[in-house]
């Protein structure tokens, strides 16, 4: 019994470093996925509030990983790799849920650090008038999404630059209100998990009749593992009606 102890002992031990070297490498990500739409002080407040919440994340996928392991009558280099993929998916899911956490709070506490979005209205009004027919006064509002722009396969350490277009044209060519949100997911082994943007992801506006471009970034920290995927969409809601949307991909490589 002694030894099996001494054993086990040191298979825990193994699984604590191991968790430990992955834990280290997402906390490095924190600037990875805040980057340069955070400020200092915020980029400090989103550390300090998920460090233990993403070391519980890596230890439970550890664990499980190894259990998995020996359940299945498995060798030690089949526990040894078993663990590291638990705490490798453990700590993934759990480095972003901890994220969101952070984001979330620090955003509800500081409001004041949350980066504005811009938002312009498009010079080609009379080219959009005549791609809808458009025809005031009308019966129906037109809101619609563009496909989004999303750049080529981004490398780690560049910044994303995603431009998504909306067009607006309501019955009596006047202003129109509008909701906006703008979401991230994160996209790993066919799931997803939601990534909180540290920037407005939601907000009311005020929009001209005609086409908006709106343009924000993602930075890719360097830290960012080559593989991760994360899904833009891009939402919009005309006075309170219905949701349009689009999304696409954006690939680390």
């Amino acid at each position: 019994m002694g030894n099996i102890y001494k054993v086990n002992l040191k298979k825990e031990r193994k699984m604590k470093n191991m968790t430990k070297v992955w834990i280290m490498a997402s906390m490095v990500s924190v600037n990875a996925w805040s980057g340069e739409s955070v400020t200092s002080d915020l980029d400090k407040c989103i550390t300090q509030k998920m460090i233990s919440s993403t070391a519980k994340g890596a230890v439970t996928g550890a664990l499980m990983g190894f259990l998995a392991a020996k359940a299945s009558g498995k060798d030690k280099e089949h526990e040894r790799k078993a663990a590291l993929i638990g705490a490798a998916a453990g700590g993934v899911f759990g480095y972003v849920k901890a994220w969101n956490k952070a984001v979330d709070d620090c955003k509800k506490e500081h409001p004041d650090w949350v980066v504005e979005s811009d938002i312009k209205r498009s010079p080609n009004y009379d080219a959009v008038v005549a791609e809808f027919n458009y025809k005031p006064p009308q019966k129906n509002s037109i809101a619609i999404v563009r496909p989004l722009q999303i750049p080529e396969p981004v490398k780690p350490g560049d910044t994303a630059n995603i431009q998504a277009k909306f067009v607006i044209l309501t019955p009596d060519g006047g202003e129109a209100k509008v909701k906006i949100d703008r979401k991230f997911f994160v996209v790993a082994d066919g799931q997803e998990e939601p990534l909180s943007f540290p920037g407005r992801d939601s907000e009311d506006r005020v929009v001209e009749n005609g086409e908006q471009v709106d343009e924000f970034n993602l930075p890719i920290g360097k830290d960012v593992p080559v593989g991760t995927k994360v899904r833009v969409q891009y939402a919009i809601s005309l006075n309170g009606a219905s949701l349009v949307s689009q999304s696409g991909i954006i690939e680390v490589k």
